[in-house]
């Protein structure tokens, strides 16, 4: 037997080395979430901004051009540091003003408070204490930014991707699905969503109804849009944000980590009198007499976008819903399934190469007016007819397609293949 003083000794010995364990095990989850998070700033960049930083070590010029795709008129001029790419970047996120009205003793001590004690040239050191105050840059960028060494590709690319986050033209959403307060800024964006219109994509889509080219249609509104990578993003369609405000539980559940944006559309279908007599009006929910043989409902809905972290999440979604949020022939009652849940859950992706076993190509019919699109959804075989038919009653609007793949049982709703 091991007596009590060696007892002691191993215990200790056995908690360091757990400990150390568990550090490097963080320390490798960090490693690799900033991997990510810097792949994840080329791919965005490229996406939306056509901004893809040739050289290794980036010259002022190289990224004046780029500052020039985000919309900005700021240059660098001279030699291109990491001091002068912050003092540019700080200009374009439109912080001009709040780093002039730095005095000397507030940059030295903002400048204390985030741990530098190097001797910043002056034209710059307000420019640097703004920027790590505002979460421009972090406290380690700004301890390597007061070294004004050569500005590399990641300094620049994560630089650019803050100036295009700070000005709005970035991603647009409430959170992460594992933030504390994901529920209720899911619920207080849900209780602001009401009713909304466009009077020329309503005519069309209800002509469309009329002469039986679609069944139903969405109008949605480009200021809600989630502008999320394609490549790793799903978006969920349903009407109850009960429904939504599980499912974000069950995501962290399952410990899938998603960012979560919640997009309203207006869902537009024909109301048949035979359901019974018409709901009343609501500020979510109104059904439209066009004549006494056309009747439309308009109810607010949503589509939850989901953008993963990687590509393995994304392809387990499906795996989740099916388990714990669709329902199937013999349990109709959806015991053991969270609130709400469909035979024919709806989500799909831009993201054409999904598992074919899970996914099925369709398509997204859209019509931009301004700021408003209309959406309906059509089958491939289907594409050349409705567009076709569409665009002869939308006049001088252009009909757009988009690729889609949708999961099985909304495909299958769509053919009328199965109920399931």
């Amino acid at each position: 037997m091991i007596n009590k003083k060696y007892r002691k000794k191993l215990m200790v010995a056995l908690a360091v080395m757990m400990l150390a364990g568990n550090m490097a095990a963080c320390q490798k989850t960090e490693n690799v979430s900033t991997k990510n998070n810097t792949t994840t700033e080329v791919t965005y960049l490229k996406t939306f901004f056509d901004i893809e930083l040739e050289n290794e070590n980036v010259g002022a010029s190289e990224f004046n051009q780029a500052l020039q795709k985000l919309g900005s008129d700021v240059t660098v001029d001279g030699e291109l540091t990491y001091l002068s790419a912050v003092k540019a970047a700080m200009q374009a996120a439109n912080f001009e003003e709040l780093v002039l009205s730095y005095p000397e003793k507030k940059v030295t001590e903002s400048l204390n408070s985030h741990g530098i004690k190097d001797r910043i040239v002056a034209e710059y050191s307000a420019y640097l204490a703004c920027a790590l105050d505002t979460g421009i840059l972090t406290n380690e960028e700004g301890k390597i930014a007061a070294k004004d060494k050569n500005v590399t590709k990641d300094i620049a690319d994560s630089l650019l991707m803050k100036i295009a986050t700070s000005n709005g033209d970035a991603r647009n959403y409430l959170a992460t699905s594992n933030d504390p307060d994901i529920y209720a800024k899911l619920d207080n964006a849900w209780n602001s969503f009401l009713l909304f219109d466009d009077a020329s994509l309503s005519e069309i889509g209800k002509m469309a109804v009329q002469n039986k080219i679609v069944t139903g249609f969405n109008i949605k509104n480009e200021a809600y849009n989630a502008n999320f990578l394609p490549e790793l993003t799903l978006q969920y369609g349903h009407s109850d944000i009960k429904h939504a405000h599980q499912l974000i539980g069950l995501l962290n559940s399952e410990g899938i980590v998603a960012k979560v944006q919640l997009e309203p559309k207006v869902s537009i279908y024909e109301y048949l009198l035979e359901w019974g007599p018409i709901p009343e009006t609501t500020p979510t929910y109104e059904v439209k007499k066009f004549n006494d043989n056309l009747y439309l409902t308009y109810a607010v809905e949503y589509d939850l976008q989901l953008e993963f972290l990687d590509q393995e999440d994304m392809t387990r979604f499906n795996e989740v819903i099916e388990a714990y949020a669709k329902k199937y022939e013999g349990n109709e009652e959806a015991k053991g399934l969270i609130y709400g849940s469909w035979w024919q859950p709806l989500y799909s992706t831009k993201k054409l190469d999904m598992p074919k076993e899970i996914y099925n190509s369709i398509g997204d019919l859209v019509i931009e007016n301004g700021m408003y699109s209309l959406h309906t959804f059509y089958l491939p075989e289907d594409k050349d007819t409705v567009v076709s038919k569409l665009q002869e009653v939308a006049g001088d609007l252009t009909v757009k397609t988009e690729d889609r793949v949708v999961n099985k049982a909304f495909y299958h709703y769509l053919t009328g293949e199965d109920f399931q």
